[in-house]
């Protein structure tokens, strides 16, 4: 009850702002509005999507205009840019909780109309792409039917009327880049050929001395939860150095930097910390070189398999499985996981685990053990 209270007092404060502001009458021709607002892994699993939209017989003479969420700002703008005329960019964590940054945001958004808003995102926000979909002034706004977990049924009942017309999608869980595919399939009524997503780097440069060999312990996540034990890292880390010759390279978030201060005091070899010193391009291009990465399940995973990294291992609660991990084996077979124990007993069936976790996973996952991990690469590694 306190949940849904909260819901509704944010509904009616962010209705008042809605009314406020005034969106453009103008509606220029050619012109799309593309939103996705998600996490950065989301946006790697996405992105090749874009040039089939920009290429499409449907919308190949139409002017693009991505609002995108911030946090990826910089690796969108380095290989979009082809496919992408103009950006807008939105803060998510402000435009939730900063009443003004939201009313300018808004306002910022609507200064034009469009001829086509296209929302493609599956799981949609009533408070994000929804809220704006509803504002903005266009001939056609296109989403997916989309399902409930990121708001109330009340609120889909109400967005569902933002919206001009809806791309059908498969009610059966769906792995994420395999549902983006779906979407744009139905949307421009062609097959697609593509497969996985990819990032293809302009050269091999790297802004940073790094050794000839070595393996990326990424030790982030977008929640507490989804993250495995400094010590942990630190253990596999001496593992990969000691038994295969691996240089040590430590990655990151600025956020992650508490966690690169316990990691030392964990791992006594030499190793470099790139935690909270990369930009996103930066850190492609220190993926692209390595050779092998452990990390949580988060978004570096999802570059390394874009960008064809030879061994990804991922520790991993279950959080959301079917629909961002595991990789299908015909899209990776370079991606590794090391389960939660529990799930691991019940691998073969998967519609039981896909059932129990498709929306989140309570399972603690430093139940996995280093001697787990460290037996995991040991079987996937050569000597």
């Amino acid at each position: 009850m306190v949940l849904t209270l909260k819901t509704f007092i944010k509904f009616i404060i962010y209705y008042f702002i809605s009314t406020v502001v005034a969106p453009s009458k103008e509606i220029k021709e050619n012109s799309l509005l593309l939103i996705r607002l998600d996490a950065i892994g989301d946006y790697v699993i996405f992105r090749n999507f874009i040039k089939e939209l920009k290429q499409s017989q449907k919308y190949k003479n139409y002017r693009i205009t991505l609002l995108g969420n911030s946090t990826w700002k910089n690796i969108a703008e380095e290989f979009d840019s082809e496919f992408v005329d103009s950006f807008i960019w939105l803060d998510r964590n402000r435009f939730n909780k900063d009443f003004i940054y939201r009313y300018e945001k808004l306002k910022e958004i609507t200064l034009q109309g469009y001829e086509v808003v296209l929302s493609p995102i599956y799981s949609r926000e009533f408070f994000y792409a929804d809220a704006i979909v509803n504002l903005i002034n266009a001939k056609e706004k296109i989403g997916s039917v989309g399902d409930v977990p990121n708001m109330e049924k009340w609120q889909k009942n109400i967005s569902n009327k933002y919206y001009d017309r809806f791309i059908d999608a498969d009610v059966c869980l769906m792995f994420e880049f395999d549902r983006n595919k779906e979407f744009f399939e139905n949307l421009l009524d062609v097959k697609l050929e593509v497969f996985k997503p990819h990032i293809s780097l302009n050269s091999k440069k790297i802004m940073f001395e790094l050794p000839q060999k070595y393996a990326i312990i990424f030790l982030g996540a977008s929640a507490s939860f989804r993250k495995w034990n400094i010590e942990g890292f630190a253990e596999v880390a001496k593992h990969l150095k000691e038994k295969y010759g691996y240089g040590i390279v430590l990655c990151g978030a600025l956020s992650d930097s508490a966690d690169s201060l316990e990691f030392g005091k964990h791992f006594k070899g030499k190793y470099i910390d790139l935690v909270g010193k990369t930009s996103l391009v930066d850190l492609l291009h220190v993926i692209y070189n390595g050779d092998l990465m452990v990390a949580n399940e988060t978004s570096a995973p999802h570059f390394a398999i874009a960008l064809e990294m030879a061994n990804i291992f991922v520790i991993y609660n279950g959080n959301h499985y079917g629909r961002f991990t595991p990789y299908p084996e015909r899209v990776s077979k370079n991606y590794h996981v090391i389960y939660h124990p529990e799930i691991e007993k019940d691998l073969d069936d998967y519609e039981e685990l896909s059932n129990s976790y498709e929306f989140r996973s309570s399972l603690d996952i430093n139940d996995i053990t280093k001697e787990k991990v460290i037996e995991k690469i040991n079987s996937v590694v050569q000597l």
